[in-house]
């Protein structure tokens, strides 16, 4: 098995304490001697800084004007004897559980790029997404964010992977903030989840999210919830069988994991959800169509834009589809995700 990269971090800081050092005051393991990626976790001796470091050819270090500003890390480069290092350091102890997760995120992402030139554009790809969670949720979901991640994430194990099967991942756009959270070229569905009593309603969060105009099929799925302590499914739980049901999919396990990334999670925060379980009370299936009850841009008079307003399930009796229909209807939609 791999070392983790925190495992090598407190090695070397033992070995700093000590006065070690392997070159102009720094050490350096690398992360992966097994496949031979030149990623290594590095530590400064004089002030105990951990860091991410690839070793790269002098052409395939990123300009300055390519490196992202993360909050609580700084890119660097360094040179030492004849090879060039471009690299991460941490320089707020605050995010130290978070670097470790990004290390190891870095680690799987390199490794599995077979060039100089594309290690170097993981490396930055991967930033340029951590730049994003950094800023976003460095101290974990909210408890709304938690739950409509969970519906998400429900509604592709339950639904999409039997229909489409695991090419079902690429099409998972919620986390992108895109106007629906699965976007296919042959249509879309918006997931909402509640856990509001009856009379149900959902907030709709744009006159595009409902737009049948956009999509040649165009579903609603609302998710009624409880939540329950010590009772029901997690978050960490439901993120662990759908990592078990696309472990033999490389593409599509990377699919999912960059999406969780983007809607804020990481494992490091697992714990933090642990103790919040989720009983699905009712699925509702809704085909929107032209009549369907929305508030759209063709319908919406000039200057009027960015809307929000709530929809309440049970006006929408006569588009309802039953668990039969939204199977027949998602085993047609093109797994290939739209532009």
């Amino acid at each position: 098995m791999p070392t983790a990269m925190n495992d090598l971090w407190t090695a070397m800081d033992s070995d700093a304490a000590a006065g070690k050092s392997d070159a102009a005051g720094w050490l350096l393991r690398l992360a992966r001697p097994e496949v031979g990626c030149p990623l290594f976790a590095a530590v400064e001796i004089a002030s105990h800084r951990r860091a991410v470091l690839l070793r790269l050819p002098v052409a395939s270090v990123p300009a300055r004007r390519q490196w992202p500003s993360c909050k609580g890390l700084d890119p660097l480069t360094l040179k030492f004897g004849v090879d060039e290092y471009f690299g991460v350091v941490l320089k707020d102890e605050r995010f130290r559980d978070v670097f470790s997760s990004l290390a190891e995120d870095l680690v799987r992402r390199v490794s599995e790029a077979a060039t100089p030139a594309e290690q170097s554009s993981a490396f930055l790809g991967q930033l340029a997404r951590w730049q994003k969670f950094l800023t976003i949720s460095p101290e974990g979901l909210s408890d709304e964010a938690q739950r409509g991640l969970w519906g998400e994430l429900y509604f592709l194990r339950e639904h999409l992977l039997p229909a489409l099967g695991p090419s079902a991942a690429i099409g998972w756009k919620g986390a992108e903030q895109a106007h629906q959270d699965f976007q296919f070229d042959g249509g879309a569905v918006e997931v909402k989840t509640t856990i509001s009593k009856q009379p149900q309603v959902v907030r709709i969060s744009s006159e595009r999210q409902l737009d049948s105009h956009l999509w040649p099929i165009l579903i609603l799925h609302v998710v009624a919830l409880d939540i329950r302590e010590g009772i029901g499914e997690t978050l960490p739980g439901l993120v662990a069988s759908l990592r078990s049901a696309l472990k033999a999919d490389v593409t599509y396990r990377e699919a999912l994991e960059d999406g969780l990334l983007q809607a804020g999670y990481v494992d490091v925060h697992a714990a933090r959800y642990a103790d919040r379980g989720y009983v699905v009370r009712s699925e509702t299936s809704l085909h929107v169509t032209d009549a369907f009850p929305a508030l759209t841009e063709g319908i919406l008079p000039p200057g009027v834009c960015d809307i929000t307003y709530g929809l309440a399930i049970a006006a929408c009796a006569a588009f309802m589809m039953s668990s039969s229909e939204l199977k027949d209807t998602l085993s047609v939609i093109n797994c290939a995700p739209q532009p």
